[in-house]
Order: C-alpha cells, then structure tokens, then sequence
C-alpha cells in the first residue's frame, strides 16, 4: 500500500474565479482509511481527482509513497478509482468489467482468471459473474466497480461517492462491507462524501473541506467532540451543534457569563469581554420547568423518533434544538426551562474560530 500527500495544492478551473482548492495540505497514512468530508461545491472530488490524475493542479504537489507524481498520468499513479455513476461497460458482463484492466495491462489469461475469481467471492459476486450489468441491482454494479479496483491491487484506493445512488438499506449493507474490506486488506483508501454520518462511521480519520479550505483534519471523536470552528460544529452531528450568538460578560479569574438570547449560560473561559457564539450538542441541552434552569424557551417544533425525540425551541428568538431520550409529552407553543451541560460547552469568537 501507499501513503498520499498534498503539499499546498491549488486547483482553479478558469482564470478569475475562485479557486476550488486553496493550498490544501494533507496527509494520508500508509493503509489509512481516510474520509473527505464537505457540502457540495467544497473541493473534495477536485482533490480526489488531482490524487488521481484526473485533474492537474494550478500549484502544489501530489506524492504517493514521497515520491512526485504530480504531472504524472493516471495510468502511471498505480491507484484505483471508484465512481458514483459505477462507469461499467454495458456490454462486457460482470466477469469482462472486473477482467478489463488486467487484460489492457496484459496480464497472463490465468492469472486474470484467478484475480476475478479470488475478488468475486470476496465480493459475493460468483452467481453474477456471466450477468450484464443491465440484469444486475444498484448494489451488484457497486459491487462489480469495486471489484474491478480491487483485482488490480493498486497501491491506493480512491472513492468518490460510491454508494450516494443507493437506497438507504444498501447504503449500510455496503458501508460495513467496505470497512471489512479495508480491514481485509489493509488498504490505504480515500473516501469523498457529503455524508457526514459515512464520515463519521468509517473514516479513520476526517479531513473536513469548505470552499476550497481544510477546516480540520481528526478522528471521527476530535471533529465531533472538539470541532475547530463554526462550521465544522454546524456540520458534524445529525441535527448539528446548536451555536448562539451572545455577549460575554464579567469573564475575569473563575469565569463568567454568556448571555445568549433569553439564556444566561456560566462559562469556564476567562479574560474575555464582547461578542462570542455558544456552542452545545442537542444531547446536551436538557428541559425543565419554567424558570427553573439558565433561562426559558417557547417549543417550536417536537419531533419523535421513537428511541429520542428533538424539540426544537426558540430561545429569546435564537434556535436551539434539544435531543431528548425516549417519547415526551411536549407541544408546540409551550414555555419550558433550559439548562445546559456545562462541561460540554464550546465557546467561538465573532470570526467562528475555536476558543474553547
């Protein structure tokens, strides 16, 4: 396997405009599983495919294993590429599409034959192999495009949204087996989504993109439990952190206070006077009786999922979402009481860079 650098790399499409990538340096470990994680339009399938050589770089550098390939062809990079869209060949069958680049880089008929059979059942795909792909499901094409990256066992895996056209239920399925996979094969793979819960449950590691931008690079745990602006927080979790607007007061030796909206939150940080935005996870927010807590709030929305039910609130005209356990007794219009966890606090200045 293989580890991945990117020094500074800059990527802009047409002379005027904003740059895709913006001096985005990386690095991905030898056998890393490694996950590109940003909205759409942030940069992450610019980079996979500059790894790749798909695209070239306006500035910086690619390198796999140290070694500059910057301005190499694809074909020379030694790594494999997974598509959304699959990219089968509609009139070779599931044996001809695994086969086809052994036999383009003239690869010996029975060692090919061995490849496809030792990766089909890897993948569960000995029953389909003789299939076209019209005859075959959402997931066996996923299957079979993996398939044809594994045979060639490149030096690094590439996946570029792999499995966004599949429905819920194959999303999971395939999500487990790729990590058995990676498991399997000690492979080095970089994996883009928009996904942030494919993110958070696969990757090793999270490289979190926004316009261009790397806005942090940690496990799963880091980016959740310490994320380093306001966007990451927003981003990371399902809903995402809530983050108020506030002023920060009387924060001298031992603390202070944030007023936030109709909240008055006792904060650890010191020596800070002035705007700041309060950070907590939904988890992290807890109800009670009017009056009773650092303030009150007017129920917005309830919404119950069964196991846990988010209440959405209106907290002095700020929103605030609290993720309750179990099914309550709770209605839109209601004024109940806001406490939140203390030690799970996250504090940002007014530019939403962390300060604690």
């Amino acid at each position: 396997m293989a580890s991945v650098t990117l020094r500074a790399l800059t990527k802009t499409f047409d002379a005027g405009t904003k740059p895709a990538l913006q001096e985005l340096s990386l690095d991905v470990r030898d056998g890393e599983f490694l996950v590109l994680l940003g909205p759409s339009g942030c940069g992450k399938t610019t980079a996979l495919r500059c790894i790749a050589g798909l695209e070239e770089p306006t500035a910086g550098e690619v390198l796999i294993d140290e070694r500059e390939v910057t301005h190499l062809p694809p074909a020379e990079r030694d790594v494999a590429m997974v598509f959304q869209n699959y990219a089968l060949y509609p009139h070779l069958t599931a044996r001809g599409n695994i086969a086809f680049g052994l036999e383009v880089r003239g690869v010996a008929e029975p060692e090919i034959a061995r490849r496809v059979q030792e990766t089909a059942q890897r993948l569960g795909l000995m029953e389909l192999l003789d299939r076209l792909p019209a005859q075959l499901s959402g997931g066996q094409r996923q299957r079979v495009a993996l398939g044809r990256a594994i045979v060639r066992a490149p030096r690094a895996f590439l996946f570029d949204e792999p499995l966004s056209n599949l429905d819920a239920t194959l999303r999971t399925e395939l999500r487990a087996e790729l990590l058995a996979l990676h498991r399997a094969l000690g492979a080095t793979m970089v994996y883009v989504t928009h996904d942030q819960m494919e993110a958070m449950t696969m990757g090793q590691r999270i490289a979190v993109l926004h316009e261009g931008r790397l806005r942090q690079l940690g496990t799963p745990a880091d980016v959740y439990q310490r994320p380093a602006d306001v966007f990451v927080a927003r981003f990371i979790g399902s809903p995402g952190m809530n983050v108020l607007a506030g002023h920060g007061r009387g924060m001298r030796e031992g603390g202070g206070v944030v007023d936030c909206g109709s909240l008055s939150v006792p904060v650890a940080i010191e020596h800070y006077e002035g705007e700041i935005h309060l950070g907590v996870r939904p988890e992290y927010v807890s109800l009670c009786g009017e009056d009773q807590g650092m303030g009150n709030a007017d129920i917005v929305v309830v919404e119950p999922l069964g196991a846990e039910t988010l209440v959405h609130l209106a907290a002095g005209g700020q929103p605030l979402i609290a993720r309750v356990p179990g099914l309550v007794e709770l209605r839109a219009g209601e004024r109940v009481g806001v406490k939140l966890d203390r030690r799970r606090l996250h504090l940002f200045d007014v530019a939403g860079e962390r300060l604690a």
